[in-house]
């Protein structure tokens, strides 16, 4: 399976958009800037629901990053994975787009036990609020890395992107349609 890049996930034919929180607002209210902690637990618990459903104990999982721009330093997303050596096993390819560098690093997992799952969901998840974002993937003036997540056997990838939502994409229409029955229906948009 090819990897697609962060804006390539809308629209494609074998991928569908799940939104992670649609009732509660980031915010306690619109003139504050409080925030909701109700709402980022809501996000994460849905966030964790869809990464287990799609990744059983024993997948080997492809743990893609997108980063654009010139990457000052590494992003923190090893203090997430288990196993250190994975460091000496991650490939990385650079090119072009839109007149500015796009950075791809890819690091294999051995399954999902060698992730620290929770706490890299709420990096991704929390990444828009740096004042509540602990544990974070990148440091202030650093650009936000894009997380994937693809099934090493069957091929199918979880895009995470922020607390708003997240993709998944399958490798045919029928493999999507049995992604979409391993996960709650009330995630699932209505598309009749």
């Amino acid at each position: 399976m090819s990897v697609l890049r962060p804006d390539q996930f809308l629209g494609e034919a074998l991928t569908e958009h799940i939104e992670l929180e649609d009732t509660l607002s980031p915010y306690v209210d619109i003139k504050s800037d409080e925030l909701n902690l109700e709402s980022f637990e809501a996000v994460v618990r849905r966030a964790q629901h869809l990464f287990d459903a799609l990744f059983e104990e024993g997948d080997p999982i492809r743990i893609v990053w997108h980063v654009y721009g010139q990457p000052v330093k590494p992003t923190r997303l090893f203090r997430y994975i288990r196993d250190k050596s994975v460091r000496f096993k991650t490939t990385a390819t650079s090119c072009m787009f839109d007149d500015e560098p796009l950075w791809m690093f890819t690091v294999p997992v051995a399954d999902k036990s060698a992730i620290r799952v929770r706490p890299l969901l709420e990096a991704i998840c929390y990444q828009d609020f740096y004042t509540k974002s602990k544990p974070r993937l990148n440091g202030e003036f650093t650009t936000y890395p894009f997380v994937q997540f693809i099934h090493e056997r069957e091929g199918h990838v979880l895009f995470v992107y922020d607390d708003r939502g997240a993709y998944i994409r399958g490798t045919s229409p029928a493999h999507l349609q049995s992604l979409k029955q391993k996960i709650s229906p009330s995630r699932m948009p209505n598309r009749t």
